[in-house]
């Protein structure tokens, strides 16, 4: 099959949840198929990934949206009805662009990813398209707002939200919509009964997150991951740093806190104490973890799977989540997960394994087993294809 991507941001590096999973579900599929990618670049400089992109991509095409002009489209739609995230990609450019590379390419099947970019695709004109929406941004939306005490977030969320409702019936117009957890689908089958939903859950690359038996974990060590500019990210490590690593040290004095990921805000540096340490970026993400007892996911709203779940326990990292980190994953708890939502809780979870080396060792044997064997981007780029060939074997 001839597949073309379309992306709001350029897929490389894989440095965040976006991006890793459109580049391994090209990186699979290109071994079987053409693959083709139209994405927007917000400066000159993400030129530079082209090459790395064309490894796995026939052809790769870039459109220039700089941030001025996407503020720009916001500002526009302050009084119209559209989703700021959904105005804030509008692309006149973007349209002639795809235009042109359909009556070029001639493509197979159309894969848009995320909500934002459905503005682009959403005319029916015999093509197989699938929208690739990773989550219920709604539900996110929903779950966001209500987290929130500042009345003028709230205010603003509760706008985009009713917006993004009305937005949403475009995902009727796509011969399939994909999300990653159970909880995503139901809640959107009931927001559209109508939508063709299925389900692709996000994945690990097994090969990159494999333990080659040579590192030697801290038992005292947990560690928090993510994009640190993700705002349930910055959330989570205050939340965790402030109501349950305290606790934690009451009962473990030698514990300590390592917060990892990328472009941490202030809120999130000035964390940093004797006993916490905020790394910013790492090169390479699966040291930090197989260093670590324990891996924490304490997000407290947000919608889809998580990286941070995902990785340590396909590595064997035992992982302590709230319930919206659990969600998609078929782990089950106690056995292949820790479970837990209040800072009480979750603290007694993160205690519990740092005291019994047997139960650590349980759970991240039993995760790891489950990830390996049904996670792997493999076997989820398997599961797109199957899907792929329902639609073309209709349209035709």
């Amino acid at each position: 099959m001839r597949i073309l991507f379309l992306t709001s941001r350029i897929p490389y590096p894989p440095h965040r949840g976006d991006k890793l999973k459109i580049w391994n579900l090209m990186r699979q599929l290109a071994s079987r198929h053409e693959i083709f990618l139209l994405t927007f670049i917000q400066s000159k400089e993400e030129e530079r990934y082209i090459a790395p992109l064309k490894e796995v991509c026939r052809e790769v095409e870039t459109v220039h949206l700089p941030l001025w002009r996407s503020l720009l489209n916001c500002a526009a739609a302050l009084f119209g009805k559209e989703p700021f995230q959904v105005a804030y990609y509008r692309s006149p450019a973007m349209e002639r662009r795809l235009s042109q590379a359909l009556q070029r390419l001639q493509p197979d099947v159309l894969h848009t990813h995320l909500i934002r970019m459905a503005q682009y695709t959403a005319t029916p004109g015999g093509l197989p398209r699938v929208l690739d929406m990773t989550d219920a941004v709604s539900l996110y939306l929903s779950r966001f707002r209500d987290a929130q005490s500042n009345p003028l977030k709230k205010w603003a969320l509760g706008l985009e939200l009713k917006r993004m409702h009305e937005y949403e019936p475009i995902i009727g117009q796509f011969d399939r919509a994909l999300v990653c957890s159970h909880t995503d689908m139901e809640f959107l089958r009931r927001r559209g009964p109508d939508f063709k939903l299925d389900l692709l859950r996000n994945g690990v690359d097994l090969e990159a997150f494999s333990v080659n038996g040579t590192a030697q974990a801290d038992p005292y060590r947990i560690m928090f991951s993510g994009n640190m500019s993700y705002y349930p990210n910055i959330d989570g490590a205050k939340f965790l740093v402030s109501e349950v690593f305290p606790l934690v040290k009451k009962s473990v004095p030698q514990a300590r806190l390592y917060i990892v990921g990328q472009n941490p805000p202030s809120q999130v540096t000035s964390l940093a104490s004797a006993d916490i340490t905020v790394t910013g970026f790492v090169p390479d993400i699966r040291a930090e973890y197989l260093k670590s007892a324990v891996a924490v996911s304490p997000i407290r709203f947000g919608a889809g799977t998580l990286n941070k779940v995902l990785e340590p326990s396909a590595l064997g990292v035992p992982v302590v989540t709230t319930s919206i980190g659990w969600e998609g994953l078929g782990l089950e708890s106690e056995k292949e997960i820790l479970v837990a939502n209040d800072p009480r809780s979750i603290a007694t979870a993160i205690i519990r394994l740092l005291k019994d080396p047997t139960l650590r060792s349980s759970i991240g044997q039993h995760a790891a087993q489950k990830v390996r064997a049904t996670l792997g981007w493999e076997t989820i780029a398997g599961d797109l294809e199957a899907i792929y060939e329902q639609i073309v074997k209709k349209a035709r």
